[in-house]
């Protein structure tokens, strides 16, 4: 078992999984994390840290900012759980933030700002608050900013699908079933848009990678009478925003047609803001796996292998306003998705404090390096302004 307890100061260690094991304990869903961010910020707030809470028009969301002069590095915090607990383990993200920023703000003297940020996983009215946040131009004042997550494997960089997730409600009229005549069956129109989306999903090519993700959420309350209202939830994700922009035209016309042939009322609504797809800064990930494997830890470099992106973030909408790095810590075997009660359990920080830990000290390391080095500066902003060309 790999080991670097000895560079981190004992007392901020325990108080980083002192932290995230209550937040373990919480697991508060999207937008309800009310107990976990105030934790996470009084604990900033001890070590000296300026916190604007609530942030951005949402109440679990928070600014925590340690100035010491110079560049300042900005960290991603999550602390939202699912139905099943923390088996996506952000308790584990937001342990990391804290403990890398009062690391590189003490014992380093690095200015550090934190960004708190509700419902990663796209629950309740702050869903996708990254997203909303960048919207808002609320990511600012930072030279730099790194994410973590827990995953199967080490790794650093990443790469995601733009993504958006819509809903449809579908209004007809109500009868009896053997009194159609008078009816306008709502369900109808839902049940034609499903095999049309998936039908269009064929037509798109491979090289957009298109996905439609779809479920029925309400369809009627009873077998016998016609139901006056449907509604669905559509995933729609592709390779690029352009891409996908171009996807939620289309659906939004395949829509809007059935329901006219129909005779039925319809309205789309935004569940999620539209999350970028991820643009990856070399210099800072190239700098978390040198750090990483001063540490005895080998990752795949995202920027050194040709793998498809398997999933979409609202962190990618932040790396178009501002060089982004992505660590991902190995808490799992690669046969153990997220999500799972497995991936639940591997999360207790009791069991994932070791590599959590050295999450935390590659991020400090790697962010020392580029803040006190002008030419790692000058390659990452320059990179960074090549890429939103």
């Amino acid at each position: 078992m790999l080991s670097c307890y000895s560079n981190m100061r004992r007392e901020i260690r325990e108080e980083t999984l002192e932290v995230s094991r209550r937040i373990y304990e919480y697991a508060e869903l999207g937008s309800q994390e009310y107990r976990s961010s105030k934790l996470m910020a009084e604990h900033l707030s001890r070590h000296g840290f300026t916190v604007e809470m609530p942030y951005g028009g949402m109440d679990t969301a928070f600014k925590a900012t340690c100035y010491r002069g110079g560049p300042t590095v900005g960290l991603l915090a999550e602390y939202d759980a699912l139905p099943n607990g923390h088996s996506c383990g952000h308790n584990l993200i937001a342990a990391w933030a804290l403990g890398t920023a009062v690391t590189l703000c003490e014992d380093f003297g690095i200015s550090i700002t934190v960004f708190g940020t509700p419902s990663e996983e796209g629950i309740g009215p702050y869903a996708g608050s990254k997203a909303i946040l960048v919207e808002k131009n609320l990511i600012r004042d930072v030279d730099f900013v790194m994410g973590m997550h827990p995953d199967d494997r080490w790794a650093v960089g990443s790469v995601s699908l733009a993504d958006l997730t819509i809903e449809a409600e579908f209004r007809g009229r109500s009868s009896h079933l053997l009194g159609p005549d008078y009816g306008i069956n709502a369900l109808a129109p839902a049940i034609e848009t499903y095999i049309a989306l998936n039908n269009l999903r064929s037509s798109i090519s491979d090289l957009k990678r298109p996905v439609i993700g779809m479920i029925i959420k309400e369809g009627g309350k009873a077998s016998n009478v016609i139901p006056d209202r449907s509604v669905m939830e559509i995933d729609l994700r592709s390779s690029k925003r352009t891409y996908l922009e171009d996807l939620y035209g289309k659906t939004r016309e395949i829509i809007a047609s059935i329901s006219r042939m129909h005779s039925c009322e319809f309205t789309i609504r935004d569940v999620t803001p539209l999350y970028d797809e991820y643009i990856s800064n070399e210099t800072i990930d190239d700098m978390l796996e040198e750090e990483l494997r001063s540490l005895g830890v080998d990752p795949v470099n995202i920027h050194r292998v040709n793998e498809p992106a398997m999933g979409s973030t609202d962190e990618a909408n932040v790396s178009h306003v501002v060089p982004t790095g992505h660590i991902d810590v190995k808490i799992v075997q690669p046969s153990i998705p997220a999500h799972t009660d497995e991936f639940r359990m591997a999360a207790d920080p009791d069991r994932a404090a070791e590599v959590l830990t050295i999450g935390i000290e590659a991020a400090a390391g790697a962010a020392a390096k580029i803040v006190r080095d002008r030419s790692l500066m000058k390659r990452m902003k320059n990179e960074f302004k090549e890429a939103i060309r």
